[in-house]
């Protein structure tokens, strides 16, 4: 199986890298004069570079991951039991009436309750 970690951190690490520079730009275009724009303006070419590499690294993690994935559709099957069924198994319980449910016993009742059984009121 295919360890998708390492990929999976660089895409949170090129994340982080396109966030600190766009907080710089930030910062600095915030600062309100024409050599704080200038400075943002600079750091342009940086932000689409730190963009373009979290793109790839998604891209090739999303790739991974989908290799990552079983190929042979029959795994995604149960196969069907080879052993015959067992004519003296007990029955799933599935529905009871009240009145049938309080004349159980409690060892009854709680073998009914767990074995899934649903009481119903008439």
């Amino acid at each position: 199986m295919l360890d998708l970690k390492p990929y999976h951190d660089a895409v949170i690490a090129t994340d982080a890298e396109v966030k600190r520079i766009a907080n710089e730009v930030d910062a600095h275009f915030q600062e309100g004069t024409d050599e704080g724009k200038e400075k943002a303006l600079a750091l342009r070419p940086a932000l689409d570079e730190a963009q373009n590499k979290a793109d790839e690294a998604l891209n090739l993690y999303e790739s991974l991951k989908k290799a990552a994935r079983p190929s042979d559709v029959a795994m995604n099957f149960v196969p069907v039991s080879t052993i015959p069924p067992n004519p003296e198994a007990p029955e799933t319980p599935g529905q009871m009436k009240r009145p049938d449910f309080e004349a159980l016993n409690a060892v009854e009742k709680r073998k009914f309750a767990l074995s899934g059984g649903k009481v119903v009121d008439e």
